[in-house]
């Protein structure tokens, strides 16, 4: 019995694999979701610097412009994709600054807790560009 478990299993795992891998973008699109939390913290950081109806408006049409993009993104648009690279790639870099400054300034819990989210998202980011440049 625990045998048949571990074959099935098993091919359910490589399935999904081979399907990550024939199109990394699908995943890609599913994860994008995260930079909406993306946006509304950034949000709250501009809302100290500009007129609040500004940042309002700003965040309206930024949100609507992910939304396009994740939409495309999942349909395979290849402008979307190598767009979506880039993004996942200064995410990268972004996620990995504010980890250093959270642990260098000695943050609260949960400053930490969305640090290790946001550090979560940037691994799996990094293993979808690597998927998805592989054959450049």
């Amino acid at each position: 019995m625990n045998d048949l478990l571990y074959k099935s299993f098993m091919t359910v795992v490589l399935s999904t694999w081979n399907h990550v891998v024939r199109k990394p973008y699908h995943v890609a699109a599913f994860m994008a979701v995260w930079y909406y939390i993306e946006l509304l913290y950034m949000m709250n950081i501009a809302i100290f610097f500009y007129p609040p109806m500004l940042i309002s408006l700003i965040g309206i049409i930024l949100g609507i412009g992910l939304s396009i993009h994740i939409l495309k993104l999942y349909i395979g648009n290849t402008i979307n994709v190598t767009i979506h690279v880039f993004v996942m790639d200064v995410h990268i870099a972004y996620s990995a600054g504010l980890t250093i400054a959270a642990v260098l300034s000695g943050a609260t819990w949960y400053a930490v807790l969305i640090v290790i989210v946001r550090d979560i998202i940037a691994v799996i980011e990094l293993l979808l560009v690597y998927t998805m440049t592989k054959e450049e």
